[in-house]
């Protein structure tokens, strides 16, 4: 009898420290990881593929305690960069941090040259095409859209194969020297037009040096679209 009474507290025993066990907080690296997924529904959301590796975690850190859930940060934006560094801060009665190196790779939509594009060449649709690879590793301006490269005038040759920088490109010349222009100038109740002649070549948004024709004074206006600059008086 005395020997089934022994079992029967081992077997309680056993139970409770089972269901101790299970009501333990996950470990640093099921912590990390579920941090990391909530980061790639957040890009996913934005229309982004993403993809993680979590660096090398000193395994006493990944063992030890802590009684509240871990707070995560990273040092910068997946969007960002692709080399980050996660904290991890257990705000216990004996707080602990951690830094952990990890690889974010974030993929989106890129546009490339279809086919070679000389210089001085103005970018049509059928020059372009979209191909998706990681976004978060470049150190130049790329697009994610036809729309946004169509019509720029290359400023050197481009590559078939080759993705469309923002440095290898130019805003088309609206306005060219010699070019009749319309100067509207303006203030908050006043619109005035008159008939002009550019000095020299303008871009949209670019100060040129403008001949009046009425006054023949020369003056600087902004190209707002092709054949029209503007004054504020």
């Amino acid at each position: 009898m005395k020997n089934s009474r022994q079992i029967f507290l081992y077997i309680l025993l056993f139970i409770a420290s089972s269901c101790v066990a299970s009501t333990e907080a996950p470990g640093l690296t099921a912590q990390l990881t579920q941090f990391l997924t909530d980061q790639q529904a957040g890009l996913a959301a934005k229309g982004f593929r993403s993809e993680f590796v979590i660096g090398n975690i000193d395994p006493r850190f990944n063992e030890k305690a802590c009684q509240q859930p871990i707070d995560f940060s990273l040092n910068r934006s997946p969007l960002n960069q692709a080399n980050l560094t996660a904290l991890a801060a257990c705000n216990d009665e004996k707080p602990w941090k951690l830094y952990i190196s990890l690889t974010f790779n974030v993929f989106g939509e890129v546009v490339y040259a279809a086919n070679t594009l000389p210089r001085g060449h103005t970018i049509q649709l059928t020059d372009l095409e979209i191909k998706e690879e990681i976004i978060n590793k470049h150190y130049y301006a790329s697009f994610s859209q036809k729309g946004d490269v169509a019509g720029m005038i290359t400023k050197r040759s481009i590559r078939q194969g080759s993705s469309i920088q923002a440095n290898l490109l130019q805003a088309p010349k609206l306005i060219k020297r010699g070019d009749d222009v319309v100067i509207v100038a303006s203030t908050q109740s006043i619109l005035i037009k008159m008939r002009g002649t550019a000095m020299e070549d303008g871009e949209l948004g670019e100060q040129i040096t403008v001949k009046n024709n009425q006054s023949s004074k020369v003056i600087k206006a902004k190209v707002a679209e092709s054949g029209l600059v503007s004054v504020t008086l």
